[in-house]
């Protein structure tokens, strides 16, 4: 069964486009990907999934069941984390906590977590203490207070609230918008791990993001939207050979920076030089600059992070020539 399937896919606001006829599933215990810049769609495909919006036309269907404007369809079985999470700023992250794992959103569902408390014999008091215990665990490992006010938190320690609220009860389904904004390396890094730990119990996670290193470093598949609409649907790695990756060079003091050759390295564009350091774009493999560099006496070398706007160039020109 997939876990999740977006049929034909449309939410207008009057005149305005949200999303236009968007197709795509994804498989139970994948991790999928949902690329796009600020504006693309994200978030409108994301609220229309839980219920918040009414799809123009379309559905969305999650673990079989099409999803319903207005009403919560299978939100016992989803840990949701917004883009913009919001709490009651005079609650501590632990009061928080428990008062939304008792609104009722996950007892009784017929979820991965439910079918271990049917196995075990575990009632609703017995499930309280584990989601605590799994409270817990999880702000130790995100290095979080759970007993300071949530209008005392910076916006990182706020996000990392919201990633516990998330993953608390164990949901069968996580749909993630932009879950590591805010937070610093390390943390971004236990974040990543969790959501690959997850997967490996039979979840499965859409997770929403315009990082594409993000994105590379645990989903096998990703959707690109553009202005709206899917420009692509394709393995990680083909989307990101298409877009256009950095290296920024150190050369030892006193040598000089060399002129790139465009006749021997075609598709390679400096972005900065100067006294010391050259900082150039590619696509496709790097063999070919690396050669050329080596001739060259280098004090060390940095590869920054590819942003999702570098690898949206190729769609962005491919569907740009197209309508021409």
């Amino acid at each position: 069964m997939k876990a999740i399937e977006i049929e034909t896919l449309t939410k207008r606001y009057g005149q305005a486009r949200g999303v236009e006829d968007l197709s795509f599933d994804v498989e139970e215990g994948e991790i999928f990907g949902y690329l796009g810049p600020n504006g693309s769609g994200k978030t409108t495909t994301i609220r229309c999934m839980m219920g918040l919006l009414r799809p123009t036309s379309g559905q969305c269907c999650i673990l079989g069941e099409r999803i319903v404007h207005g009403k919560a369809t299978q939100h016992r079985r989803i840990g949701y984390l917004p883009g913009d999470f919001r709490t009651w700023p005079g609650l501590t992250p632990r009061k928080l906590l428990r008062l939304l794992a008792r609104l009722g959103q996950w007892r009784g569902r017929p979820g991965l977590a439910s079918r271990r408390h049917l196995a075990d014999g575990r009632d609703q008091g017995q499930d309280a203490l584990a989601t605590d215990r799994r409270q817990e665990e999880l702000a130790e490992r995100l290095d979080l207070s759970l007993d300071r006010k949530m209008r005392t938190l910076s916006k990182g320690n706020r996000q990392k609230v919201g990633i516990v609220y998330a993953f608390q009860h164990q949901p069968d389904v996580l749909i993630l918008d932009e879950p590591t904004i805010g937070l610093d390396p390390l943390i971004r890094q236990n974040v990543l791990d969790l959501i690959r730990e997850t997967t490996q119990t039979g979840a499965t996670v859409l997770l929403s993001s315009h990082d594409l290193s993000e994105v590379a470093a645990v989903c096998g598949r990703a959707a690109v939207l553009r202005e709206g609409r899917l420009v692509e649907l394709a393995p990680i790695s083909k989307i990101v050979q298409q877009g256009q990756r950095r290296i920024k060079v150190w050369f030892l003091e006193g040598s000089q920076v060399p002129e790139l050759p465009a006749d021997v390295l075609p598709g390679v564009r400096v972005i900065q030089q100067n006294s010391n350091t050259l900082h150039v774009a590619y696509q496709g493999t790097v063999d070919a600059l690396l050669k050329w560099l080596a001739q060259f006496p280098i004090d060390r070398v940095t590869t920054p992070e590819t942003s999702l706007e570098d690898a949206f160039i190729h769609y962005y020109r491919k569907e740009g020539n197209h309508e021409s």
